[in-house]
């Protein structure tokens, strides 16, 4: 089954009667969070579903379902133009504040209303059934292709989508362990312009010149010789399916500063005991001492 891409013009392209019985979700707050559900509703919904999104979100969400589901069950995805905020009123969407989630997977599609399925971070990994779907083989089949590039090689992920930063020097320490070891380095970058405010390119790095997330991941595949490095963010939720190491690096306290301050905190979203992950060493910024890397970069 194809899926049907629409780019609506304005928020008042969206119908409401819409939701009474074609079974939609409205995936709007982080890439990760898209990814998750993507992928649960693929494993999990019985009968087939749609989607509504921001931009931001779009790519990632498209990159899933062309390149890794079989036989997808999301028969439509709607694009609305607003990257922040509800694309209808909030009180029209059901959530967790109502008491849903993905235990009411089965008879979701009986509530005629948009939804939102969301769990923690950290616990996708035991809801998801990827290896069912076939979702799973085709990661694997992606990440084991020929790899044609032995370099060694860094991207660092210094940005999340909120804008959060760590001062310049944490990076800048981190580019001179790596160049002390012979890795060439790229700083990941995006057309998301207006969502990733304070993408920059440190001096000895290089930017990553295509910026979608199908040349990311490409690039990602092509090396045999890859070590990706990034605060805590969304990308990372499909990264760990593949076999580059991955060193992420965790708040541990709420920044009031930031919208939602708990969305990349340790607690919400380590992988410590992610069964799909491979080479992921998650770091916490109140343990980290900047030696650890002659240790964990090969």
């Amino acid at each position: 089954m194809t899926v049907e891409y629409r780019q609506l013009k304005t928020c008042a392209d969206i119908d409401p009667s819409d939701f009474e019985d074609g079974n939609w979700y409205l995936l709007a707050w982080g890439m990760g969070d898209a990814i998750n559900a993507v992928l649960f509703l693929e494993s999990h919904s019985p009968v087939p579903y749609r989607i509504l999104c921001p931009p931001r979100n779009f790519s990632a969400i498209k990159f899933i379902l062309d390149k890794f589901v079989p036989h997808p069950k999301c028969k439509q995805v709607d694009i609305y133009p607003l990257q922040e905020g509800y694309p209808i009123p909030e009180n029209d969407v059901i959530m967790s504040k109502h008491g849903f989630g993905p235990q009411q997977i089965d008879s979701a599609h009986n509530i005629g209303k948009l939804k939102v399925v969301h769990t923690a971070t950290r616990t996708w990994h035991q809801i998801h059934d990827l290896e069912s779907c076939g979702i799973l083989d085709k990661i694997n089949e992606y990440d084991n292709r020929n790899k044609t590039i032995a370099t060694k090689t860094c991207i660092l992920f210094p940005e999340r989508g909120d804008n959060y930063q760590f001062e310049d020097y944490f990076w800048e320490n981190i580019i001179d362990k790596l160049k002390e070891k012979g890795y060439r380095i790229f700083v990941n970058m995006t057309n998301k312009f207006d969502v990733y405010k304070k993408e920059k390119v440190f001096e000895g790095t290089e930017e990553l010149q295509d910026r979608e997330i199908e040349d990311l991941f490409n690039f990602v595949t092509n090396h045999s010789n890859l070590v990706t490095i990034g605060q805590r963010s969304g990308i990372f939720d499909f990264l760990k399916y593949f076999s580059c190491r991955k060193i992420i690096f965790y708040l541990e306290k709420e920044d009031p500063s930031v919208p939602d301050p708990s969305r990349a905190l340790y607690d919400w979203c380590h992988f410590g005991d992610d069964t799909y992950k491979k080479n992921v060493i998650d770091i916490k910024l109140s343990q980290y001492n900047p030696d650890v890397l002659d240790l964990i970069l090969p």
